[in-house]
């Protein structure tokens, strides 16, 4: 995946966490997680 959309999504996780939405905050979590396990499991395998 692009850096550029990882640090975007680090971004918007930041900004949930400010304002004190932590619905957003967890879901935003969860899908960097994910994404990033994702990354990592297609550069093993390439």
């Amino acid at each position: 995946m692009d850096e550029k959309k990882m640090e975007k999504l680090y971004k918007l996780k930041e900004a949930a966490e400010s304002v004190g939405d932590n619905e957003a905050s967890a879901a935003l979590r969860w899908a960097i997680f994910e994404l990033e396990n994702l990354v990592g499991g297609n550069r093993d395998a390439g």
